[in-house]
């Protein structure tokens, strides 16, 4: 287990340094790439604590479903109000920021963003299945959105 959150934990890191480089060869930012850059950052940020946390405190003390639906619950708060944070700003882009958005991307994120929150919510609340594996599927559900949304702001120009 441990070993898996790290190694996921440095793709978070990764992730977040190539976003960086990126958003500093395309300075100056439009309103557009700078959401994508935020999300990305933020994004990782919340990988990074979602990997390590748990790393930390399986040391302290025994992991089982009650520690899982606690860590779950944890990660789904920072996460909604992550994407609190992340999708309020959007309504004031008007109309030219949201034709610059790439809409199959948006939406795909948007749908993983939601079914990782789900996962997240059965972990938490359904104590008799919650476990590592669920935790995990949701933490990879949120890397795959990390991905999608560097692989937009790296191959588009505007």
């Amino acid at each position: 287990m441990e070993e898996i959150l790290l190694t996921h934990s440095q793709l978070a890191v990764a992730l977040a340094g190539f976003a960086c480089v990126v958003a500093a060869f395309q300075r100056p930012l439009s309103p557009v790439q700078r959401h994508r850059f935020l999300t990305i950052l933020f994004a990782s940020l919340l990988q990074i604590m979602g990997c390590l946390v748990p790393v930390w405190l399986h040391a302290i003390r025994e992991t089982g479903p009650l520690f899982w639906s606690v860590v779950s619950g944890v990660q789904l708060g920072f996460s909604v109000l992550l994407w609190a944070v992340l999708v309020y700003p959007l309504r004031k882009l008007g109309k030219s920021g949201i034709i610059a958005l790439n809409m199959p991307v948006t939406v795909t994120v948007y749908f993983l963003a939601v079914s990782t929150m789900g996962v997240l919510v059965v972990n938490t609340f359904m104590s008799s299945i919650a476990g590592f594996a669920l935790y995990y599927s949701s933490l990879l559900g949120s890397l795959a959105l990390i991905f999608l949304v560097f692989a937009d702001v790296a191959t588009r120009s505007d």
